[in-house]
């Protein structure tokens, strides 16, 4: 799990890799997605969340979990 100061660091890993190689733009491109896709699933996947909803009976429920 990451923090978010750590997914802009990767993100702007991301960018700085391609932005100062001569580098065919698609490829460019499909490098910074795929390594934004991998920050962004590492900021995701993992993470504690917080859960707040109605139960079927009407009533408030919370909790926590991690998305997985």
């Amino acid at each position: 799990m990451i923090d978010q100061a750590q997914l802009a660091l990767l993100i702007k890993q991301a960018l700085d890799n391609v932005s100062q190689v001569e580098i065919d733009p698609a490829v460019a491109r499909q490098q910074q997605a795929n390594a934004i896709a991998a920050a962004v699933a590492q900021f995701v996947i993992g993470r504690q969340t917080l859960v707040t909803g109605t139960s079927a009976s009407g009533g408030p429920v919370t909790g926590t979990g991690v998305i997985q």
